[in-house]
């Protein structure tokens, strides 16, 4: 009951982020792109770490967030992760203004969002996210996205990744 209640609240307070969420699109080439935000689920850790380590051998400087309830060390993550835990998460079960102002003050130029949208706590980093690039997969805010994806879910998380990589490379601008 509780849990539900505070998913309530945490709900409420993505509803009005999102009316207010008004952008103007933008697309970015690949090899402009110095400065990454990554949104994913614990459940495709491996497959996101092997997608770090492509973007930052091609030069791009990654931060990847995700969620879980418990707060668990990761001791084998780099410092690129940062695991959102509910120690984060103030009285409602939103993210405590401090911790949202770290998260914004890294202004990257991209974000990938790599989540399945279930998280409530990584749409609202999401929209809280000062990047101007969006990029992502998640068809039921279609309009938050500079370049969607359509992901078929029978296939392979690690394929969806490499045909995300092919194309924001094959991506021109000018």
């Amino acid at each position: 009951m509780y849990s539900k209640m505070m998913n309530i609240f945490l709900n409420n307070r993505i509803k009005k982020l999102s009316k207010k969420h008004s952008r103007y699109k933008t697309f970015r080439e690949y090899k402009d792109i110095r400065k990454i935000t990554l949104l994913f689920d614990m459940e495709h850790l491996t497959e996101v770490e092997a997608f770090i380590h492509t973007l930052t051998e091609d030069g791009k400087q990654v931060t990847a967030h995700s969620f879980v309830m418990k707060k668990t060390a990761h001791p084998l993550l780099s410092e690129t992760f940062h695991i959102w835990n509910k120690e984060n998460l103030d009285f409602w079960h939103i993210p405590r203004s401090s911790d949202i102002k770290t998260f914004k003050s890294s202004k990257p130029d991209t974000l990938i969002d790599l989540t399945n949208g279930k998280s409530p706590i990584l749409r609202y980093l999401f929209l809280n996210s000062t990047a101007a690039f969006r990029v992502g997969f998640n068809d039921e805010n279609a309009q938050l996205y500079d370049l969607l994806i359509e992901r078929n879910k029978e296939q392979d998380f690690s394929f969806f990744v490499s045909q995300l990589l092919f194309y924001m490379k094959s991506l021109r601008t000018k």
